[in-house]
């Protein structure tokens, strides 16, 4: 029954952060808080008995996450009637009492938790937004009316209150020690003081205070870093640094305490190229510098001239890294909240991007937590439109697949005050199909395998074309270079907390001989680069590239759903005795990156070279199994290679797969002089195969590695690529995969 008032941010139908008790109830006088909880700028009532109430919350500068930084304290100040009756700095879980002795009314303010704009904190770069800082207050009024005119009782001495971004900074006055920020000290006599705050690697701070009586000092300091430092790490690991010409070190390695300015820094390895480079340290950050050692005669010499011309073209290079994306690892270590669909018969190596130059949040995603020499590094990244990624390398050994895309990673959405996942493509990849690779002297090799290659990403012709240019005179061959465009128009790209970021997947599927495959996973297949112009110039953005048409018109595949039916009949007839037998029909699962980025929905890393197919959901229980059956689409000849993978719908956590040659043949016990039989397969999925041929057991155990019995599973069908176009399949051209749930009767 009691009135109250309350806020929320964002759109209807969001939760409240804050709400106020007002009085008198059900009455027609003006309403007045007795009581406040939550964030205190969304509430608008006065406070009864003529109180008022202001505070004022602190970041902690080395907390922050976007435009938000959790607060280490809040500056309260308490006013009656217009005069100042109580003014000083709470910590978290801190509280303030006040009490009127005129007439015994009072005031109470509990700090429990908040945040702070990360605007000011001295290194955020300017123009930052994003969320606003929410805090959490506990506040109650007493009192039934404004009362008299507050009388205070004289007080003869004052307190000063200090906070200091870092903390932990002595507080000495006059030359006194009185304890550490966050601080408060009492009962000092009126007058003027000299105020340092000293702290290891940081300049001291010195200021005059001045201490009245009654009357708390707040002082709020931002201490100047003296030094900072430098993380060293190299591919392969293990090469020997030298800094400023004294020996450092093996890499990986932190140098620490280094002056702010340039290093020079040499790395060498026997058998290797020494890579000299110029690492600029700024104080109090920590910079990354990650190096690519070449072997001596592999034609990667060349990245030192690149490097040069680029700087030259007048743009900064800061060298990323390519490695194997872990999608299961990330997901159990609760750094992602899904594992997107990813697929367990293929492997994924993705870019690893330092942030732009000056920009403390590079984007939403990074592996540190598991990868600490990750650290600094993102695999989704904001980004200028005008900045360019460039990729040089080699190609993989023989696949039977293999590509490399750009895609928009997450999507800031202002209903929600939060970023969801898109993960959609930007268009056509750059596949084995339509590479162009360069060669090397000496190599024989057919197809496009183990051959140069530069991969370009930018969404600005004109970028690209200096990027080009500064390649050709490193001697690239313009033969190798190859265009992933960024079309700048249809995402939101730039700096800002809301802007979208970007990732980038390299695909490989089946290598012809699994150890060089191994080999060229876990070294280092090439090295990238972010670009980013120093200078301003127009921008020529690019347009939606033009999308290579799926589809042949042979539907040929449609002529087997008699034979298909049959076999779904023979299944039955041979695994249904005592068993409920029921399924779901197969539908299209996941969209194309273009639909869904004007749906606005998550796309799982969508690739034009797919089309995508699903069935479910079920629970798998200890007796329950799943058959799934169809045509195998590479033996029909309609597309390269297909997969069939099972998910775990909470998560989509792909944990076992097969492929079109695991399955080849499965069917022909089931059509017995069917001339057709060969073309078909049948498969098991179930908690316990105890050997059983044709079968995959799906586990249950170990995080992102198993689903649980009481998480329903999904079916995915994969068919990757049709010859004729070098894309994936157009969906009416396909017969589509079924499957069969069979349970307890």
């Amino acid at each position: 029954g009691s009135s109250v008032m309350a806020g929320s941010i964002g759109t209807k139908g969001e939760r409240w952060i804050s709400i106020g008790v007002l009085k008198p109830l059900y009455s027609s006088e003006p309403l007045h808080a007795t009581d406040l909880f939550g964030e205190l700028g969304l509430l608008r009532a006065p406070l009864v008995a003529g109180y008022a109430l202001d505070v004022e919350t602190q970041p902690d500068c080395g907390d922050c996450s976007g435009a938000v930084c959790t607060a280490q304290a809040t500056n309260v100040t308490i006013s009656r009637n217009g005069a100042e009756v109580w003014s000083g700095t709470l910590l978290p879980g801190e509280e303030a009492v006040y009490t009127d002795p005129a007439d015994g009314s009072g005031l109470s303010v509990l700090f429990v938790s908040g945040q702070a704009s990360a605007n000011l904190c001295p290194d955020t770069p300017p123009g930052m937004s994003g969320i606003q800082p929410i805090s959490v207050f506990v506040v109650h009024a007493t009192g039934s009316g404004p009362g008299p005119t507050p009388t205070r009782t004289p007080i003869s001495s004052g307190v000063l209150s200090v906070i200091s971004v870092p903390s932990g900074a002595t507080i000495l006055l006059d030359g006194d020690e009185m304890g550490r920020t966050p601080g408060t000290v009492s009962g000092i006599e009126p007058g003027v003081y000299r105020l340092v705050l000293a702290k290891d690697g940081y300049a001291p701070y010195e200021r005059n205070v001045t201490i009245t009586a009654g009357r708390p000092t707040v002082v709020t300091a931002t201490l100047a870093p003296l030094y900072g430092s430098l993380r060293i790490q190299s591919s392969p690991s293990g090469a020997s640094v030298f800094l400023d010409g004294e020996q450092a070190g093996a890499t990986p390695l932190v140098a620490r305490d280094l002056e702010p300015g340039e290093h020079a820094v040499s790395l060498s390895k026997m058998g290797y190229v020494t890579v000299n480079r110029t690492a600029t340290v700024v104080a109090g950050q920590e910079k990354f510098l990650f190096v690519t050692l070449p072997k001596k005669g592999d034609g990667s010499e060349k990245i030192g001239a690149f490097i040069s011309a680029l700087e030259r073209e007048g743009f900064t290079v800061q060298e990323g890294k390519f490695e194997l994306f872990d999608v299961l690892a990330m997901y159990d270590a609760q750094i992602i909240p899904s594992c997107y669909g990813n697929n367990p018969s293929t492997p994924y190596l993705t870019y690893k991007l330092p942030g732009y130059p000056g920009l403390a949040q590079g984007g939403r995603v990074s592996d540190a937590p598991i990868r600490p020499d990750n650290k600094g590094l993102w695999l989704d990244y904001f980004m200028e439109p005008d900045e360019a990624i460039v990729f040089v390398g080699t190609t993989p050994p023989e696949v039977k697949y293999f590509s490399y895309r750009s895609y928009i990673g997450t999507r800031w959405f202002d209903e929600l005050g939060d970023y969801a996942r898109i993960f959609a493509s930007l268009g056509d990849t750059v596949n084995n199909y339509r590479i162009k690779t360069g060669s090397i002297p000496g190599q024989v090799s057919s197809g496009p395998y183990q051959k140069p290659v530069m991969i370009i990403t930018t969404g600005d012709r004109g970028t690209n074309e200096l990027v080009r240019k500064a390649a050709f005179r490193a001697g690239y061959s313009t033969n190798m270079m190859n265009d992933d465009i960024i079309p700048s128009g249809l995402i939101r790209m730039g700096l800002a907390n809301t802007s979208d970021t970007i990732a980038f997947i390299h695909r490989l599927a089946f290598f012809a001989n699994e150890t060089l495959g191994m080999e060229y996973m876990n070294s280092t297949p090439g090295r990238v680069f972010r670009i980013t112009p120093n200078i301003t110039h127009t921008q020529q953005p690019y347009g939606v590239p033009h999308l290579l048409i799926r589809g042949t018109g042979d539907a040929h595949e449609l002529d087997f759903l008699d034979d298909q039916e049959m076999l779904r009949e023979a299944i039955i007839a041979r695994h249904g005795d005592g068993m409920v037998v029921s399924g779901n029909k197969t539908d299209i699962w996941v969209l194309e990156g273009f639909d869904s980025l004007q749906r606005e929905t998550d796309a799982l890393g969508d690739n034009r070279d797919a089309l995508y197919l699903r069935n479910g959901d079920y629970l798998l229980g200890d007796d329950d199994f799943l058959i799934v059956y169809g045509v195998n689409h590479q033996a029909t000849g309609k597309v390269l290679y297909t997969n069939i993978a099972v998910y775990g719908t909470e998560a989509l956590n792909g944990v076992v797969a097969v492929t079109d040659a695991d399955i080849a043949g499965s069917a022909n016990s089931y059509l017995p002089g069917n001339p057709d039989a060969g073309l078909f397969y049948v498969w098991k999925f179930a908690r316990h195969c105890n050997g059983e041929a044709g079968c995959t057991e799906v586990p249950c155990c170990c995080g992102g590695l198993g689903i649980p019995e009481t998480v329903p599973i999904r079916i995915a069908f994969r068919t990757y690529v049709e010859e004729e176009t070098g894309i994936g399949p157009v969906c009416n051209e396909i017969l589509y995969d079924q499957a069969i749930y069979f349970s307890p009767a």
